[in-house]
């Protein structure tokens, strides 16, 4: 598992749904509750996968057309889910799903996995 995936794991706010390293090629699903486990076919997972990776490729063109640099995640916010992308180099990452509510804690999640990346 990536560092970046460790942290989101053993973050202790909440329990992820799915953490998955993505690469440019590829992905691995490094852990999946159990209650979602069978919610998701491999077919599911790999055009997860494809939508992702376009969705990064339109990010790093959306920020380079305003004129920012690294972005630190990201978010997707749905009625019940979060999903956060947190990437790590060019069309390479960390994807996390969690339950949500009000309550999250956003701010540290992304604060928890930029300092795990500045600690590199």
């Amino acid at each position: 598992m990536s560092e970046i995936a460790d942290t989101i794991h053993d973050f202790g706010e909440s329990t992820p749904r799915v953490v998955a390293d993505l690469h440019s090629t590829t992905f691995e699903i490094e852990y999946i509750r159990d209650d979602v486990a069978g919610s998701y076919s491999d077919r599911d997972l790999d055009e997860a996968y494809k939508l992702i990776m376009a969705h990064t490729v339109t990010g790093d063109d959306f920020k380079s057309l305003i004129g920012e640099g690294r972005f630190n995640a990201q978010t997707l916010f749905f009625d019940d889910i979060i999903v956060f992308l947190f990437p790590s180099r060019r069309y390479e990452g960390v994807f996390a799903s969690f339950d949500y509510d009000d309550g999250f804690p956003v701010n540290e999640l992304v604060r928890a996995v930029s300092e795990t990346r500045s600690e590199r």
